[in-house]
């Protein structure tokens, strides 16, 4: 039997929210943005919390529960998640795989949920309620997403597996600027079938960061040969000792020029100092950072984005499409806010 109760249960004074043409049902690694989601205008759902309080039982199991599920009944609901490890900023530890796994129980409770009434001690009754009319998937950071395909004979492509996983659980994945490109096969399968789609926040984020750092018609450089490609941008070739140690070459012509450097993704900076360093010596008169993601690492994460923050001279800025506390929390002012970039595209 239909519920159709959750009409009822509407708060009158928030009836405007269903103009809206989708709810938006936040992860744990998307929680961030649930004020600036709300301030637009939608209604916000988050997961809620077991006994402990928590979303991890004591042998790390996940749990995942939506309160108030009954509203999303016959709606568009987008589900927002990042997919990575949580840093210092959150409140428990997830890994990668975590961050997967509570999606997708997200997406299994929406693909079937059901009103649950306990009639005696243990024994409970279960009722059917209308599942939402469409489920789509927004990746703020794609899951395993140095692991897009096989660089040595026996390895799991994860990023293709945890997307192609995702995507059979929904109606459509979009994914900001991931690290895999769409020139790999199984990338390509999933658009043809138009059930992937990419967000570019680079655009947005140059724009943000011209207006921050006051530079006018600055050239765009890109220590990365995947961004040259995407961007149509100059850069240097770049090859890689390790995940720690990178070496630049190639000269660019900069001299007495604004110079802003777009990478999609930076760990430790590194790479972006080292472009930084290069460009000054070759003349530009100003040089900057635009990063779409900062990914703290597992030991000394927001300490080395500190180190970032302070080498960059403040000149930098990226998105909160990973919550951190060094740029999310304590530096505000260089953090572009994903949502604004999101409500375009959804």
């Amino acid at each position: 039997m239909r519920d159709k109760s959750h009409k009822g249960k509407i708060d009158a004074n928030r009836w405007w929210f269903l103009m809206k043409d989708y709810d938006v049902v936040l992860a744990s690694g998307a929680e961030h943005l649930k004020e600036s989601f709300q301030e637009d205008g939608f209604r916000v759902f988050t997961s809620g919390l077991n006994y402990d309080r928590r979303r991890l039982f004591p042998n790390a199991d996940i749990y995942a529960k939506l309160e108030d599920i009954s509203e999303l009944s016959d709606r568009r609901v987008i589900i927002i998640q990042s997919c990575t490890g949580s840093g210092p900023a959150e409140n428990e530890q997830y890994t990668t795989s975590d961050r997967v796994v509570e999606l997708l129980l997200l997406l299994d409770l929406l693909s079937r949920p059901v009103a649950v009434r306990e009639v005696n001690h243990k024994c409970y009754e279960c009722e059917p309620i209308a599942p939402p009319s469409r489920v789509e998937v927004v990746l703020t950071f794609q899951p395993f997403a140095l692991q897009d395909k096989a660089f040595r004979t026996g390895e799991a492509i994860s990023a293709r597996w945890a997307i192609e996983t995702i995507v059979k659980a929904c109606n459509k994945i979009w994914v900001v600027n991931p690290h895999a490109p769409d020139s790999l096969d199984w990338v390509r399968a999933l658009r043809e079938r138009n059930l992937y789609e990419t967000i570019d926040v680079i655009p947005d984020l140059v724009q943000y960061a011209e207006k921050q750092f006051s530079f006018n018609d600055a050239i765009l450089v890109s220590p990365d040969e995947g961004a040259q490609e995407r961007y149509k941008i100059r850069g240097f070739g770049k090859s890689r000792e390790n995940s720690f140690k990178v070496d630049l070459h190639g000269n660019i012509e900069v001299r007495d020029k604004q110079v802003i450097i777009v990478d999609d993704l930076t760990k430790s900076g590194s790479t972006l100092l080292k472009a930084a360093d290069r460009l000054r010596n070759q003349g530009a008169s100003d040089v900057g950072m635009a990063v779409a993601h900062v990914l703290p690492l597992i030991e000394r994460g927001e300490e080395l984005l500190e180190e970032l923050l302070e080498n960059a001279r403040g000149m930098i800025v990226t998105t909160n499409t990973i919550h951190t506390d060094i740029f999310g929390g304590k530096n505000p002012e260089l953090t572009y806010n994903i949502v604004q970039t999101l409500v375009k595209h959804l």
